[in-house]
């Protein structure tokens, strides 16, 4: 009979628990479009009390977006000033403003968004993560030799890209091993990464390659050059033509820029 009673009492709860239904947060999204993060929530009773909707970003203790019916919705902490307050995610009173539309979207909100519904009996909460991805504003290879010629220096350096990418350089479809990497950040929360392979003296028709990895938004760029020397040809002060060897000119041919998005 005990055990009776506490399974009625254990279903009854059960049926007046909040429950989300289904929390959208874009795994990838791009600056400065507005983005919208919604959580879908039932009630079995809709008007229970104390109704509560919450946004919670990575692990952090405070909300950075609260929402009670009746009351206007309040943007917090990281989220201040970059939310449309007035959107609409339903005509129902209990989650007109469950969702959150992001107008001022920078990589600093790449992380873990968490909703959280509560009311006076009950609460359920839910977590996804997005990234805001920055492709590079610049891809550049660049090379550098000691008058002795007996070995080259070459560097691939990506500019103003978020997350922090992932660089490799080739010859010839071979990977340079020997390399050193240097990476900053911006003030805008941007990256400029640098790297530079050590490799022996380049002999003409070698093919260069640099390819840049964003793993996390399954993002590839890749660029290849072909290194030729050049033989210049210049009067000596006597008349007299003389051959000048200039290993630089390392752009002179460009094979192939291009870029995969998978």
């Amino acid at each position: 009979m005990d055990k009776f009673i506490l399974l009625l009492i254990t279903g009854f709860l059960e049926l007046q628990c909040v429950q989300i239904n289904n929390l959208t947060v874009p795994s990838l999204a791009t600056p400065d479009i507005p983005t919208i993060l919604d959580c879908d929530y039932s009630l079995d009773f809709p008007k229970d009390e104390e109704l509560v909707v919450k946004w919670f970003f990575n692990e952090e203790t405070y909300p950075v977006y609260q929402w009670i019916p009746d009351a206007k919705p309040q943007d917090l902490g990281i989220l201040k000033g970059r939310l449309d307050l007035t959107y609409r995610a339903s005509e129902d009173k209990n989650k007109v403003h469950r969702a959150l539309r992001i107008v001022k979207l920078r990589p600093d909100l790449s992380g873990n968004f968490t909703c959280s519904v509560s009311t006076f009996s009950s609460e359920d909460s839910q977590t996804k993560q997005m990234l805001v991805f920055v492709a590079e504003k610049r891809l550049d290879i660049k090379y550098t030799s000691q008058q002795n010629e007996m070995f080259s220096t070459i560097m691939c350096c990506a500019e103003e890209i978020y997350p922090r990418p992932d660089l490799k350089l080739y010859l010839n479809n071979s990977e340079i091993d020997n390399t050193t990497l240097s990476v900053q950040l911006n003030s805008n929360g941007l990256y400029t990464v640098a790297l530079q392979g050590f490799v022996d003296d380049l002999v003409d028709g070698v093919e260069i390659i640099c390819e840049l990895r964003v793993i996390e938004a399954n993002y590839t760029v890749r660029k290849e050059v072909i290194y030729y020397r050049v033989i210049q040809a210049v009067s000596s002060s006597n008349g007299n033509i003389k051959q000048l060897n200039f290993s630089l000119l390392f752009f002179l041919y460009v094979l192939l820029i291009f870029k995969v998005c998978f």
